[in-house]
């Protein structure tokens, strides 16, 4: 992969380089002002529930968005930052930047519900009020929500940043960074007390893809395929596990709600390649500052001709044969005609008496 294709364009405004860009100052404005910026826009369950300051009778709802934004710390901040522009921008390659927003506010929004919930529920087991006044805040649920965004778009596509020898693929990535946070938050909270946005990133990304998304080239809401069932973001050996879980889940879910929870017939042999435009999926690079699956380039014409050249052999191909059973019938010498595939167009014609 040409990495260059991660580095800001002409016009610097991608959502990309936003999203970045918001990260970065919300972190360093955490920085300057720690304080003000964690009573403000960290979650903090207290503010959920009881407005902070007097003169505001709101309670600090928005906390639960505003607090994926934003590093705790400058040194998180370096590492992360490179990470969600990176991933982000592979996004923009085949989402729109409505649908990359969309999926990380629906992610974000029920990743900080589930969190707050969370901490509530551990201030009345320990009957501690320590988690209820505790900032959480950290990206670690933005980058897995992209990560999740990947796996979708380019599940067989190298990994950015990271050497292609070691042989990472995009749907490695979630599953990877959900177990790794998980695991170092949960052995050490004090290190990384948002770890809990990780998982629940990584089920409601899945979630907002699976069941809401929408794609217009599949004219669609979510990509109900076999390919992108919850047990294929595991790795194979607790697949059997994940998904006797998921059934029950499936069930319990279509006896509440059918009308959302229940899928679609999709063929399985097409998978999710329906829901992405295959002039895009299949040029993944600029071409001539044209971006793919425009009307004007190279990629488009190359589909279409192609496209044009099948239709042209598979139609001449049922004419052949439809011609082949009535000179059959009627005891005429029999023509033999065979056709190979879409690129190298040959037809190969031949008299029964030559064989």
């Amino acid at each position: 992969m040409d990495y260059s294709s991660f580095l800001p364009d002409g016009n610097g405004l991608s959502g990309s380089n936003i999203l970045g860009g918001v990260v970065c100052l919300g972190s360093l404005w955490h920085a300057v002002m720690p304080v003000f910026v964690d009573e403000a826009f960290a979650l903090v369950p207290h503010h959920t529930v009881f407005t902070p300051v007097p003169v505001i009778p709101v309670p600090f709802f928005w906390n639960l968005l505003t607090a994926h934004f934003f590093e705790g710390h400058l040194v998180e901040a370096l590492i992360t930052v490179p990470w969600v522009v990176a991933l982000a921008r592979m996004l923009e390659r085949l989402w729109t930047p409505k649908a990359l927003a969309f999926h990380l506010l629906f992610t974000a929004i029920l990743t900080g519900m589930g969190v707050f919930v969370y901490e509530l529920m551990t201030v009345y087991r320990t009957h501690s009020h320590y988690a209820f006044f505790a900032p959480v805040r950290g990206c670690v649920g933005l980058v897995v929500a992209l990560a999740v965004g990947l796996r979708h778009a380019y599940p067989f596509e190298a990994l950015p940043l990271v050497p292609h020898s070691w042989g990472l693929q995009c749907q490695h990535l979630p599953f990877a960074l959900a177990a790794f946070i998980s695991t170092v938050g949960f052995l050490f909270p004090r290190w990384l007390p948002e770890w809990p946005f990780a998982p629940l990133a990584f089920f409601f990304g899945w979630l907002h893809i699976r069941y809401l998304m929408w794609f217009p080239y599949g004219d669609s809401h979510g990509d109900h395929s076999p390919e992108f069932t919850f047990e294929s973001m595991f790795p194979r050996p607790i697949r059997p596990l994940v998904s006797c879980c998921g059934a029950i889940a499936y069930r319990v879910g279509t006896s509440c709600c059918s009308g959302f929870v229940k899928l679609r017939e999709v063929d399985d042999t097409l998978g999710h390649a329906i829901m992405y435009d295959p002039a895009k999926a299949t040029d993944l690079e600029v071409n001539g500052g044209i971006r793919p699956g425009t009307a004007d380039s190279p990629s488009q014409r190359e589909y279409d001709a192609r496209r044009a050249k099948a239709l042209q052999l598979l139609d001449d191909n049922i004419n052949a044969l439809l011609a082949g059973e009535v000179v059959a019938s009627s005891g005429l010498p029999v023509r033999e005609v065979s056709w190979a595939g879409a690129e190298g167009v040959e037809l190969a014609v031949r008299d029964d008496k030559d064989l």
